[in-house]
């Protein structure tokens, strides 16, 4: 029987090895990428923090803010005694409580602790406290972080599955957060249900978006490649599917029978078959999560509606494919077979 070989296993991260200062910059590095933050402020750097070395805002639903405060302690060890001091320093020096208090520190502690120190925290009137030990932070560089993982500590994962794993993680998170911003609430929508799913479309806030790739420097300047392939340009939303968005980029014409057969009309003026008719479809092209880099949602003084930030790595374009959708009488827009394109009898 052939030897079981020995799993390869990497040192536990040396926080301890890193100055304070960069210490609270790991830190800022990742809390300024989990969320959408209406503002942040980084205070310890500059000295005297009152106990806070990082502040983020976050804007909820109806214009509600929600307060998180966050400390680094790049510490050994740390006792009971020194978290309800963290919290105290907290309370005493600042005239605003955190809705949220999160304690980064580069040590393990006590599960014990972790829950007196929330417990403590409650008691203070802070509606919510976490600690983000060694052991959180190191994960959370590991599945969603690499960048910063050999920024900071020099380690570079090349492992394909580390890597499916951190995009799996990275495209579920951002389709909740488009979610929450491109779509309106549900108080906002005036259709019935029937009405929404027949045109997915009335679901988005804005119905224009303009797509630019990532690679351009000559925005508000539209210039093509060599190919004619123009770095922005704008399409309305369309809806979300199961690995991106959907955004329509035109209209075409089309020839098409009562099986579903289909194709384009090549020339208007053309003799075709009795058996097809002519038909608008809209043309909708998907953009999969793992081409979207980042987005803007107010857009800017040029275009103000949401921009979209793309790797256009197919062929001068962000889709991974291209859809034909024909609206009917009773159930809205229907996809058409792409396995029946091209079947035309003339």
């Amino acid at each position: 029987m052939d030897k079981m070989k020995p799993s390869r296993t990497i040192n536990q991260l040396h926080f301890e090895d890193l100055d304070p200062i960069r210490f609270e910059e790991l830190i800022l590095s990742m809390v300024y990428r989990t969320n959408r933050w209406l503002e942040i402020n980084h205070y310890g750097k500059k000295g005297s923090d009152d106990g806070v070395d990082i502040e983020a805002i976050e804007e909820l639903d109806k214009s509600v803010i929600r307060r998180w405060y966050f400390q680094c302690k790049r510490y050994k060890k740390i006792t009971l005694k020194q978290l309800k001091d963290i919290v105290d320093d907290v309370i005493t020096n600042n005239s605003n409580k955190p809705d949220v208090l999160v304690l980064a520190v580069s040590c393990a502690v006590r599960k014990e602790n972790i829950e007196s120190f929330k417990e403590y925290a409650a008691a203070q009137g802070i509606g919510h406290a976490s600690i983000w030990t060694n052991t959180v932070i190191e994960a959370k560089l590991y599945a969603e972080y690499h960048d910063l993982l050999f920024s900071y500590f020099g380690i570079s994962l090349s492992s394909e599955r580390r890597n499916r794993i951190a995009t799996v993680r990275r495209n579920i998170s951002l389709k909740e957060k488009m979610k929450k911003d491109f779509l309106k609430k549900g108080e906002e929508i005036q259709e019935d249900v029937w009405e929404r799913i027949k045109y997915p479309y009335k679901k988005f806030k804005s119905s224009e978006i303009l797509i630019r790739s990532v690679d351009d420097t000559f925005y508000p300047e539209n210039i093509p490649d060599e190919l004619g392939n123009y770095p922005w340009y704008k399409v309305e939303a369309y809806d979300f599917y199961y690995n991106g968005i959907r955004v329509i980029t035109g209209i075409r014409e089309l020839l098409i029978d009562e099986e579903g057969n289909w194709d384009f009309i090549k020339n208007y003026n053309e003799k075709i078959s009795e058996r097809y008719f002519r038909v608008n479809a809209l043309e909708i092209g998907n953009i999969p999560f793992s081409n979207i880099i980042e987005y803007d949602i107010n857009g800017d003084e040029f275009y103000i509606y949401p921009h979209l930030f793309c790797d256009f790595s197919n062929q001068g374009h962000p889709y991974e494919s291209i859809d034909y959708a024909i609206e009917t009488k009773d159930s809205g827009y229907i996809f058409l077979d792409m396995d029946k394109k091209g079947v035309r009898q003339v």
